[in-house]
């Protein structure tokens, strides 16, 4: 055995003994340890919490104490009667004899209507909390901070002349300056800690304690601690006096542990050594024969195989091992012999065995016994006409019978069945042997079943090479005649595939023309004055005119590509403008069919590059067109990337998905080419001619790119598009202006859209801005006091759910830092905003996003607000002023008038109040208005009836309508049928917000 890996069995025992009374020693010390730790741990924390109610308690009789001496000084005679009199120097006298400014405790009196604070000593003190305190007395401010540093505490009361209060008594402690101080500057481990608002202070310091809590020790008082990253103790949460604790530093308890670690190790060392000792004696007694023993083995194993002398020991089982390894040592020597012949026998590749005259196996080799697939004992019960077939069983007992009639070998070719069943051709050699006293066969079987398939194949390959000849030479004639007639065939084929695109190119053209002048002429014709029914008549044959018109347009521009005649443009675009161009062309048809629309640019994306933006626009209206087409409800999305390639042309990549119809899987590797839809049923449903992904295809194609579609698990197609186009160096100014005026400002995006206000701020943060985003008002960081948000634009929606946006920006105002933040509206309809110039003016919006969001409308809202130029739209460019009305509001409500006020105080509209139906109808005909607004509910005569004497009154004397628009709370269909019935022009459901009164009034005034 390899020296490396063996070990002496005097040392394994020595080892054994020595490991298992460390072990027991170990795990004896290990239990007294833990014991003994747990107690130390409890007493530690017993004392810690001794030491805390202890400095609790006498933190509260130091105040108790203080609060004591003030009311002995609030009810002094002597001080009354001074502050009644009015005179200072008895006033002082009296004061100074309350003086305990060494215990950090100073008293201060305040006349009533008097200005001068009379202080017990001449010490500076913080005169806005004593004057706090005097001016509003009773007070107290318990554990008040003063700026960064330590802590007062102050009480006062007032001084009484019987009933009348003639003057006010503080008491200030300041902790710094206290008895405390003296305690605790002594001690470096412990501290009296003070919890505000979440933060640990020093109580008589002052100083900040970053502490990170952990858990709770003892009984649920005490909690485990650190802070500074290297100093940990034990923290004692005070019940007397709340948010006071006492910190203790783990340092005691740790020395405590060194001193007992360093008493017991002396004992478990002399515990190991005893050990040792004991180990070596019993090894040496126990191993001392055995020795002995394995040196005879060493010899036996070395080759020397003689008798093994006889040791004795007093061990029995050593005795009987010796004798042991004697009789195998006579066994080894008589089975050498043996091992060798059958060594050769069994490692035999073939088949070896030995068999009688009846056929049966006397021996077998293993290896041979595998190669049929049967286990020994089967081969054992089997003879050998049974492992041949039944045709072959004759011959072989014919052969078998020459071998033992005559001596010599011979050798034959013999099949054998397998195991499995399969017929294995086998070489057989035999000759006769004398074995154990009579005559047998000793044969070899070589298994040649190989040799003889190939033999057997490569007979049938040259039979079929043979016939495959033949028939060559029979084709090679016919398939010479075929080619002719193939070539001669596709040569017509592009001649006619030619003749079509030019014909198709050439009557495109002149189609196009006279559509032209019906289009132009139905556009002058619409112009004119004409009916109802005419105007329907225009608009149907100016409408199919388009349509037809855009069929020859694909039509001419797949001509083009197949006569090869269509070029590209190799100019500079925006693709930020080209992108608006097309959400601002498809946002109509979306917006009807009230689908979810985006078109969204990577903000990473460069905003110019180089190529032909007509034929780019092209793709794109043709993939958007396709996909609002087939989609009824859900979302169509635009997405546009820029791979960053630093060398070479940029790839556009343009991916417009949809939640439509999708397409079947048998029509996805066709749907690209000419005339062909997604099934035939489209064709009447959605209508088309199956040209426009057709074009759009060979148009990316053109561009060196590609496209593919698939179908999207959640329901729907993605149609993506990638094409190369021009890297141009100078971007435009724009890009790089919008991030210096955005850079770190905050901004609050507020819509139910998580796709449109995601896209905002992705935009934003890149642009170096700090966005947040929310659905409504319960979003994270302005819904709590504690948390509120420094945004100082917000950018919301106009429509929230139900509501109108701009309702809701009263209450987000109030949960801002800033008072007055920018507003910019996100439109949730074709245009720039859903409201009129005059709402956006009065509620201070800045600018609007136009819908759908886009890259490039948000950049120009946000320069608007920012930049240094202003980019308005003809109506935003006119001066928007609201007129002078005159309203009646019939309102019952006191508090629904002041909230009337507070809505239309920045408009120049005046209000003229009635409490009931009979004042509104006795105002409305001793004055004019321009509207009233009329509270159905109200006492004696309601709104419904008052509306119709107004109405009355009006009709009597010839005077046109005025407008009277209902205010209530009853928002069922019956109830504004009423309304309606009764005389007035609208309903305002109750109850108002500020925008819904607005509208209402330019609504109903216009």
């Amino acid at each position: 055995m390899n020296s490396a890996t063996s070990y002496k069995l005097s040392s394994l025992v020595a080892f054994a003994i020595c490991g298992m009374a460390i072990v027991t020693a170990l795990v004896l010390g290990s239990v007294f340890s833990y014991s003994y730790f747990n107690t130390l741990k409890d007493e530690y924390h017993d004392r810690v919490r001794a030491e805390g109610q202890e400095v609790s308690l006498e933190l509260y009789s130091f105040l108790h104490r203080a609060m004591g001496r003030l009311g002995e000084l609030s009810k002094d005679n002597s001080i009354r009667v001074a502050i009644m009199m009015g005179v200072d120097y008895p006033l002082s006298e009296k004061l100074s004899e309350y003086d305990q400014a060494q215990l950090g405790i100073d008293f201060f009196v305040l006349r009533q209507e008097d200005e001068r604070v009379f202080s017990s000593s001449a010490r500076p003190f913080n005169e806005v909390y004593v004057r706090n305190a005097l001016e509003h007395s009773p007070h107290r401010c318990s554990f008040c901070r003063i700026g960064d540093g330590g802590f007062l505490t102050v009480f006062s009361l007032p001084i009484r002349s019987r009933s009348e209060v003639v003057g006010s008594a503080a008491c200030m402690v300041d902790f710094s300056r206290s008895e405390l101080q003296s305690i605790f500057s002594k001690s470096d481990v412990s501290r009296m800690v003070l919890f505000e608002k979440g933060h640990a202070y020093d109580l008589l310091s002052g100083e900040s304690l970053p502490f990170s809590m952990g858990k709770n020790a003892g009984d649920g008082d005490l909690v485990k601690v650190s802070f500074d990253d290297d100093k940990k103790g034990v923290l004692y949460r005070s019940a007397l006096v709340p948010g006071l604790a006492y910190f203790v530093s783990d340092a005691r308890f740790n020395e405590s542990l060194q001193r007992t670690f360093w008493l017991l190790l002396p004992i478990f060392g002399g515990i190991i050594g005893l050990c040792v000792l004991v180990s070596l004696y019993l090894s040496s007694i126990l191993t001392r024969p055995l020795s002995s023993i394995t040196s005879s083995a060493e010899e036996i194993s070395n080759g020397r195989e003689e008798d093994l002398p006889d040791r004795g020991s007093l061990i029995t089982e050593i005795n009987a091992l010796g004798k042991a390894l004697s009789s195998m040592l006579e066994s080894l020597r008589k089975t050498r012999g043996l091992e060798q012949y059958q060594f050769f026998f069994d490692n035999v590749d073939d088949l070896v065995c030995i068999t009688d005259i009846d056929g049966f196996f006397l021996r077998i080799n293993s290896r041979g016994t595998d190669s049929l697939g049967y286990e020994y004992d089967e081969f054992q019960k089997k003879t050998i006409f049974e492992l041949v077939p039944a045709y072959e069983r004759d011959s072989l007992r014919g052969i078998m019978n020459s071998l033992f009639a005559e001596k010599g070998s011979r050798q034959f070719e013999c099949p054998v069945i397998a195991k499995s069943g399969e017929i294995l051709y086998t070489d057989v050699r035999s000759r006769r042997i004398a074995y154990q006293g009579r005559y047998v066969l000793l044969s070899v079987v070589r298994d040649v079943t190989d040799r003889k398939r190939d033999e057997e194949e490569l007979q049938r390959y040259a039979t079929e090479l043979l016939k495959a000849k033949e028939v060559e030479e029979r084709n090679s004639a016919h398939m010479a005649d075929t080619l002719k007639k193939l070539e001669e065939a596709m040569s017509r084929a592009e001649i006619a595939s030619r003749t079509k695109s030019e014909f198709l190119a050439q009557m495109s053209h002149e189609i196009r023309t006279p559509m032209n002048s019906i289009l132009g002429m139905a556009d002058m014709l619409s112009d004119t004055r004409l009916t109802a029914e005419q105007e329907s008549y225009v608009s149907i044959f100016r409408d199919s005119g388009k349509a037809l018109l855009s069929l020859i347009n694909d039509i001419l521009d797949l001509s083009k590509i197949e006569s090869g005649k269509l070029t590209l443009e190799d100019t500079e675009f925006n693709i930020d403008e080209l992108v608006d161009e097309v959400s601002g062309v498809m946002s109509v048809s979306a917006w009807k069919k009230g689908l979810v629309f985006a078109c969204h640019v990577d903000p990473l994306c460069p905003d110019r590059f180089s190529g032909d933006p007509t034929r780019i626009k092209q793709i794109l209206l043709n993939l958007l067109s396709n996909a609002i087409k087939f989609t009824d409800s859900g979302s169509v999305v635009v997405e546009i990337f820029c791979d960053p390639v630093t060398e070479g042309q940029p790839m556009l990549d343009m991916v417009v998905s949809d939640s439509g119809i999708g397409i079947s899987e048998e029509k996805l590797k066709i749907i690209f080419e000419n005339f062909v839809q997604a099934d035939s049923s489209t064709t009447r449903k959605y209508g088309g001619t199956g040209l426009g992904l057709s074009i759009t295809r060979n148009l990316v194609e053109m561009m060196g790119g590609n496209i593919s579609v698939r179908n999207l698990p959640s329901g729907g197609a993605e149609f993506r598009a990638q094409i190369q186009v021009g890297r141009v160096d100078t971007q435009e100014t724009d890009a790089s202006r919008i991030r210096s005026v955005m850079q770190g400002r905050e901004v609050l995006v507020v819509d139910e859209r998580t796709l449109v206000r995601s896209y905002i701020c992705t935009c934003l943060n890149e642009w170096g801005a700090k966005c947040v985003h929310a659905g409504d008002l319960n979003f994270a960081c302005v819904q709590s006091e504690s948390c509120r948000s420094n945004a100082e634009l917000v950018i919301i929606s106009d429509k929230l759910g139900e509501e109108d946006g701009l309702s809701e920006v009263e209450a987000i105002k109030a949960r801002l830092n800033n008072n007055n933040p920018m507003l910019c509206t996100l439109s949730s309809s074709p245009g720039v905003s859903s409201n009129s110039p005059e709402i956006n003016m009065l509620f201070g919006v800045k600018s609007s996003v136009r819908w759908p969001v886009t890259r490039g409308g948000l950049l120009k809202a946000m320069l608007n607000i920012y930049g240094d130029t202003v980019v308005l739209s003809e109506k935003q460019e006119q001066v928007l002023d609201l007129n002078p009305l005159r309203i009646l509001v019939a309102e019952d409500s006191e508090n629904n008038r002041i909230l009337f006020d507070f809505f239309l105080k920045d408009t120049p509209f005046r209000i003229r109040y009635a409490g009931d139906g009979d004042e509104a109808v006795r105002i409305y005909r001793e004055n004019n208005f321009d509207m009233v607004l009329m509270d159905i509910q109200m006492p004696g005569k309601d709104g419904l009836e008052a509306t119709r004497e107004i109405r009355a009154y009006e009709l009597g004397n010839g005077y046109p309508s005025t407008p009277v628009v209902a205010l209530t709370a009853n928002c069922r269909e019956e109830d504004k049928k009423l309304c309606l019935e009764a005389g007035c022009n609208g309903v305002l459901s109750k109850p108002i917000k500020k925008i819904s009164l607005i509208k209402g009034i330019l609504k109903y005034s216009s």
